[in-house]
């Protein structure tokens, strides 16, 4: 009796292992969410919070005035918004050193770079732009010598070991796909584990990058997103990324970006507004230099500044100035909502072969000219 009891027992044992196994396999991003989560209201983002909005209406205007060559006007507003925020973005502080720096607002130039510094672990390019061109090492060493740490150096870790987990095995696709996908899974439910907790994971928990742009999971949202765009039943990023950017933990020319990834018709036109250069040795400056614009007709065009008004993301204007003085400018300013392609063209063309080449690839854009900004 003894006997039969322990194989019945061994039997049920295996009958439940194999349930949870196939109860896995059919568990994807959209079903793990307990019922009673913060998770749950991503639905109800209202995009409702004013102080986050001014923060990013205070930063346009900040990234405007240093297009304009008023850096001491950028100063101000980026101080203003500074103040609507826990914390603000890495490119913004550092915007802000640099436009302090250029207006002599020394103090403040030092407590951006000291923020910098305290939130970031890699300081390698950091020091590159600044030491020997704005200021001297012996200022940097004292910034050092006052260095506290101002994140979670250990949530940190975890986060730059999701980006590892998310590397493995790619991009060898046609073997390991299976394998990919899991681990994107994986990697994709901790990120939401711990926004369900603390929030979505941000500049607040994590720090700032070395290059000051993003996190080491934006990876995840990139793959997840570019996922979704074939196959609906992934997780759709919108819900989220609404809750993030109106609680000033995601930058909203990132989420654009994810969104459009996703392509999702019924949500509308997520413009990402890429601007192009193409140049050519043999070719003139005014050509080389010439910023291009994607065509959009006027439809298009006021819907996706409709669309990037409700994300608090730049409107499609503002961007092509943006990439104009981007081109122009030798001092290195970052702004997010930017992305410029550049192309060389093969140097062993002619000069008539480069202009010909040059006309085609520009002949389904259109060429940024400030007098005629819509």
């Amino acid at each position: 009796p003894l006997v039969t009891i322990r194989l019945k027992m061994r039997i049920t044992i295996i009958i439940i292992i194999l349930t949870i196994q196939v109860g896995c396999k059919n568990r994807n991003e959209t079903n793990i969410k307990p019922e009673n989560s913060a998770i749950t209201e991503f639905t109800k983002c209202n995009y409702n919070n004013e102080a986050i909005t001014k923060y990013y209406i205070l930063t346009n205007k900040a990234e405007i005035a240093i297009c304009d060559g008023d850096f001491d006007r950028a100063s101000k507003n980026y101080s203003l918004a500074f103040r609507e925020i826990k914390k603000p973005f890495g490119p913004d502080v550092y915007n802000a050193a640099l436009s302090n720096h250029l207006s002599n607002n020394l103090d403040d130039r030092n407590l951006n770079l000291q923020l910098l510094i305290n939130n970031s672990d890699d300081l390698s390019l950091l020091k590159s732009i600044f030491v020997n061109t704005y200021i001297d090492e012996n200022l940097w060493n004292s910034f050092i010598e006052k260095r506290t740490t101002e994140y979670d150096s250990s949530l940190r870790n975890e986060f730059k070991s999701i980006w590892e987990r998310d590397q493995l095995f790619r991009p060898m696709y046609e073997t390991h796909d299976d394998t990919i996908q899991a681990n994107r899974k994986i990697n994709m439910n901790r990120i939401l584990s711990i926004t369900d907790s603390l929030g979505f994971p941000s500049q607040i928990e994590l720090g700032y990058r070395k290059s000051l742009r993003g996190q080491n999971h934006d990876v995840v949202l990139v793959h997840t997103s570019q996922r979704r765009s074939g196959d609906k039943n992934i997780i759709d990023l919108e819900p989220i990324l609404c809750k993030a950017v109106n609680e000033g933990r995601f930058d909203p020319e990132q989420a654009i970006s994810y969104l459009h990834f996703q392509n999702d018709k019924d949500k509308g036109n997520f413009e990402v507004y890429s601007t192009w250069q193409y140049r050519h040795h043999l070719l003139p400056d005014s050509l080389n230099n010439k910023i291009w614009l994607p065509s959009l007709n006027k439809e298009k065009y006021e819907s996706a500044n409709r669309i990037r008004k409700k994300w608090n993301a730049d409107q499609l204007d503002d961007i092509a100035i943006k990439s104009d003085f981007i081109s122009r400018s030798n001092i290195p300013f970052i702004f997010t909502s930017v992305m410029t392609f550049v192309e060389n063209m093969p140097e062993d063309l002619t000069l008539e072969e480069a202009l010909e080449q040059y006309k085609m690839t520009t002949s389904d854009k259109r060429p940024f000219e400030k007098s005629k900004i819509r």
